[in-house]
């Protein structure tokens, strides 16, 4: 048997909450729309949404044309009311806050100074001020080691270990709404797949199937989307390749490290890209990155057609602004998060 139980108080903001995802998912709903998707009484929708224009967090449209009834009342958000924060780490010890839109769209960037590479402390002075002046729905953090249950890992150099940073939890408690972390490269990996499906509208979004190979002087990360899903592997370090043998018993990123002219570095990517191909057929492979030789894809490519069957090969594509893939994924992403506060779930007894 399943049981749902709440306090009323918590179901109303519940209730809230379903109109909330229902608006921003259809942009503009009428009030049957809304009770029909949110299977919420038509009663509670009305005195929900009549809540929601007396404090201004949705405007009325106007009305329908009638088929021949009473005209249904179209609603919608009110534009620039809610926001979301999201906050983009780079290798290079630079911070970026993105205010995000309902749509993911990044409405204003700047950039902010780590100071003594304290990043919590950065990014909790930085919302402090914002949250006085803003509505923000939802925080996003993107980060350079692999984020697991509100939190991210990161090398202790003194330790020469890898400790758990949990400032999704504490930013989560202290401010009171959604917070999404996620690994720089994955949220790169997201926003190159979003470009992608926006520049090719027939593109399926559910299925797409992408690797993106980031190439950078010291190190080579990846990350992968099957089925429109981002993969993680069991304790989120998929895409770790530059910890994978190559050359005898050297891996891939003291491979990389290494002085190398183009045949060289040609003959690896094929052998790296090869293994991604073979794995995970994915149908396309991005290759950025600041050490990405962009003049030898061509060669890159036609090396791998004479390896590999036809079927196993994958569409090479080339990002060549990779900070700004960063940002769209980790905008998509926050977006995401907008209006998850509370959800009445059922137990099964």
């Amino acid at each position: 048997m399943n049981t749902i139980t709440a306090r009323p108080t918590l179901l109303k903001q519940a209730n809230l909450t379903k109109i909330r995802k229902i608006l921003k998912a259809k942009g503009t709903a009428t009030r049957a729309e809304i009770a029909g998707e949110s299977r919420i009484s038509t009663t509670t929708v009305r005195s929900l949404l009549a809540e929601m224009l007396e404090n201004g967090e949705i405007e009325s449209m106007g009305y329908d044309e009638s088929s021949g009834g009473r005209k249904a009342e179209r609603y919608r958000f009110t534009p620039d009311r809610y926001y979301g924060a999201a906050f983009c780490a780079t290798a290079d010890n630079r911070l970026y806050l993105l205010l995000v839109n309902l749509c993911g769209e990044i409405m204003e960037t700047s950039k902010l100074t780590v100071r003594d590479g304290d990043l919590e402390q950065t990014v909790t002075a930085c919302l402090d001020d914002l949250v006085s002046q803003r509505e923000i729905k939802a925080i996003g953090i993107g980060a350079l080691g692999a984020a697991k249950d509100g939190g991210f890992w990161i090398r202790d150099c003194e330790e020469d270990s890898l400790r758990k940073m949990d400032i999704g939890k504490r930013l989560g408690n202290r401010y009171g709404i959604p917070v999404v972390i996620e690994n720089d490269v994955n949220a790169t990996t997201i926003g190159i797949g979003r470009c992608y499906t926006k520049k090719y509208p027939e593109e399926n979004t559910e299925n797409l199937n992408l690797a993106y190979l980031y190439v950078a002087d010291e190190c080579i990360s990846a990350g992968f989307i099957s089925g429109g899903r981002i993969i993680r592997g069991w304790n989120h370090f998929a895409g770790e390749l530059g910890l994978v043998p190559l050359e005898g018993d050297k891996l891939v990123d003291e491979c990389i490290r290494e002085s190398m002219d183009d045949a060289v570095f040609n003959r690896r990517m094929i052998h790296i890209i090869s293994w991604v191909c073979g794995i995970l057929n994915p149908r396309y492979i991005a290759l950025g990155g600041p050490a990405m030789r962009k003049e030898c894809i061509s060669t890159i490519n036609d090396g791998l057609m004479a390896l590999l069957p036809r079927h196993m090969l994958a569409e090479i594509l080339y990002t060549p602004d990779v900070l700004h893939d960063y940002m769209d994924g980790m905008a998509y992403l926050t977006a995401g998060k907008m209006f998850e506060e509370i959800e009445i779930r059922k137990d099964s007894l």
